[in-house]
């Protein structure tokens, strides 16, 4: 009798183990349309990814850069598990929809290139976006009230919406913020021309900024060679500016010193006359 009930409490907790599996796997199963395991493979260390669920979920709960490019995603979803993430890498998908991006509030660098987008929307609400890269997609009209107007640098380029009448002046106007469209600078006069008034000191805080934010990204997108010639342009361009800055402040002291030369070298000439008068 005793081993009938031991062995029958052995078998309860055996069921029970088995049970509290199923329930983990389909925890996690139910994440896998933007592919929680994937998200977990590409993004944390080999020994988090398949160690513990409650280790995993927490690890994953605080990433802020995720690389999910090139895994066939189709639709981008399950993103509120992910916090607090500023980088979002989803080049070379199938993604068709921009769509489930409202829980990252923190975005800042999104790289959609590659993929089967037709439209823009559900942008708007990213108020912290500030890189958006939706080249060689299949967007045919750019709405560009569904963009927000944080947007310091956006990428179209490959898609038939670039070839709209007054597709890049209205874009310039719209997206006031904008200092790179399409992998070209925006020009002073470009932004003056749909009445954008320009100040040198905007120029230079705004190009800082991007600086800052494109060196940190650098080394974390897939496809770096439109992020590496941006980078090195923007750090070019701010070189040329403190070698700028170097140059007239060099100007500024030699004119003082001539100033200060021709004024000692006028004062000793009056000197000199008033001695000889007396």
């Amino acid at each position: 009798m005793a081993n009938r009930r031991s062995k029958s409490i052995k078998e309860i907790k055996k069921q029970q183990i088995i049970n509290n599996k199923k329930l983990e796997e389909e925890y996690i199963n139910q994440y896998e349309g933007l592919t929680f395991g994937t998200a977990a493979k590409r993004n944390l260390a080999a020994s988090v990814a398949n160690g513990p669920q409650e280790k995993l979920i927490e690890s994953l709960t605080k990433i802020s850069h995720v690389r999910l490019d090139r895994e066939n995603i189709e639709h981008i979803d399950n993103l509120e598990m992910l916090g607090p993430v500023t980088n979002l890498y989803l080049q070379k998908n199938m993604i068709q929809r921009i769509e489930n991006l409202e829980s990252l509030s923190h975005l800042r660098f999104l790289v959609l290139s590659g993929n089967k987008i037709e439209k823009v929307e559900n942008l708007r609400s990213i108020k912290s976006l500030m890189f958006l890269d939706l080249s060689e997609n299949l967007i045919v009209h750019l709405d560009i009230d569904e963009l927000p107007h944080s947007l310091i640098i956006l990428n179209m380029s490959g898609n038939e919406c670039t070839k709209e009448n007054n597709y890049r002046p209205n874009t310039i106007k719209s997206l006031r913020n904008l200092k790179q469209l399409d992998n070209v600078e925006i020009s002073k006069q470009e932004k003056q021309n749909v009445g954008i008034e320009v100040s040198s000191s905007d120029e230079e805080e705004t190009e800082d900024e991007e600086l800052q934010v494109y060196v940190g990204n650098l080394q974390l997108s897939g496809d770096s060679n439109d992020l590496f010639q941006t980078s090195t342009e923007i750090i070019q361009r701010s070189k040329d500016r403190m070698k700028g800055y170097n140059i007239q402040h060099d100007a500024v002291l030699d004119e003082l010193e001539t100033f200060r030369s021709q004024s000692e070298l006028g004062m000793n000439t009056t000197r000199a006359g008033a001695n000889s008068a007396y």
